[in-house]
């Protein structure tokens, strides 16, 4: 009876393991399948990190018990080998040296959302010393080009107007800001490049009117470094527009009462909708893209992850910095309102991609708390293209 029961227990396990495998290779291929037509790649992205992770175990577990049958796991893995490295780079970890090197272009972009402090609903935030923190890293890593998203400019606050303070105490004198006036309050919001270098030209490029779109307009700015111009690109994607409730449908999934699995419904017609969006975006971008006559350098937040078809659109043949220089998972969102949200490792959300003419000398994520997202930091160099350091 022991026997029986063992191999029956084993062949379920080994079921699972090949339904795993199936899974995932259908996430590994789902970024290149419109959301448009194939709604459902956007979640199937989210899903496969965990896939990932379950055939890892799979591969060790059978390994001990019966080593042929990690065979199937060890398959699946080689042939997804593309979509692994994309997730979890094989780089030893390398410290930031803040001097930057001769000739290198070193690249910052945030999500700042606003500068409201990661913690606001905990206690009543002093803004200024926020703004300060937030001016206070930057200054540390005096980067070329600032690429903000969620940045608001307030010229009521004088020289305490980040616009203001970036513009005449940290000497970014050049910028694009396609900025809007937020229900009238004299904020103007939206996505903002400043530079050390001069900028020759620029622009926002906002989503067409029947795109029923609320995300910010992306920003371009050519900018002359040395006798190169570079085109820099910074974008926003739709964010998922999520509420109290909505975080609460998340938090609450191990619920099955009427009322969870009604809101959890709502939920995911939400994602869907903001999955199709994305689509949408990273095509229309991917054609602006295509007409730059420049390098180009694009960076932003996409509010979606590595496994998604607006990822595989907007990277194409370019290069992720964290890839080049980066270790580990690399999440760049942190919830400050859910805590499912707040615990997964995998919401790698904002890149640095950037021409094949540039590699990546280094590359640092920071920032923890300051904002819902890390900054990310690159010295992008034409030497670093060869290997050489």
């Amino acid at each position: 009876m022991g026997i029986l029961f063992k191999k029956l227990f084993l062949g379920v396990l080994l079921a699972i393991n090949s339904l795993i495998g199936i899974a995932f290779l259908i996430c590994s291929y789902a970024s290149y399948l419109d959301p448009k037509e194939f709604w459902y790649t956007g979640f199937l992205g989210l899903f496969f990190p965990y896939f990932l992770f379950s055939l890892v175990f799979f591969l060790v577990f059978w390994l001990f018990i019966r080593i042929h049958w990690a065979l199937l796991s060890l398959a699946v893995l080689i042939i997804g080998y593309q979509s692994i490295i994309r997730l979890v780079p094989l780089n030893a970890p390398q410290a930031f040296e803040l001097k930057k090197k001769e000739g290198d272009l070193r690249v910052m972009t945030w999500n700042v959302r606003h500068f409201i402090p990661f913690d606001e609903s905990r206690f009543k935030p002093d803004g200024l010393k926020h703004k300060q923190q937030v001016i206070d890293e930057i200054r540390q890593y005096q980067p070329d080009v600032i690429c903000f998203q969620e940045f608001v400019s307030m010229p009521d606050d004088g020289e305490n107007d980040p616009f203001a303070y970036l513009r005449d105490k940290l000497g970014y004198r050049y910028y694009q800001f396609a900025g809007t006036d937020i229900f009238g309050t004299k904020q103007y919001s939206g996505i903002a490049i400043f530079s050390r270098y001069r900028i020759l030209d620029g622009n926002a490029v906002p989503f067409p009117d029947s795109y029923d779109s609320n995300a910010e307009a992306p920003v371009y700015a050519d900018v002359k470094v040395g006798e190169d111009t570079v085109r820099v690109f910074s974008v926003h994607l739709q964010s998922f527009g999520f509420k109290q409730d909505d975080y609460q449908a998340i938090d609450d999934l191990k619920r099955d009462s009427d009322k969870e699995i009604k809101e959890s419904r709502k939920l995911l017609s939400k994602m869907k909708q903001t999955f199709y969006a994305h689509g949408q975006q990273a095509n229309y971008i991917r054609d602006e893209l295509n007409s730059a006559p420049h390098p180009v350098v694009l960076v932003g937040d996409l509010n979606d992850v590595v496994g998604s078809y607006a990822y595989s659109v907007l990277k194409d043949d370019r290069r992720d910095a964290f890839l080049e220089r980066g270790f580990g998972l690399g999440a760049t969102f942190l919830s400050s309102s859910s805590m499912i949200l707040r615990l997964l490792p995998t919401l790698r959300i904002d890149y640095i991609f950037h021409s094949e003419r540039y590699g990546t000398r280094q590359f640092v994520r920071d920032g923890k708390r300051l904002s819902d997202h890390y900054y990310l930091v690159a010295d992008l160099s034409r030497a670093a293209v060869s290997g050489t350091n």
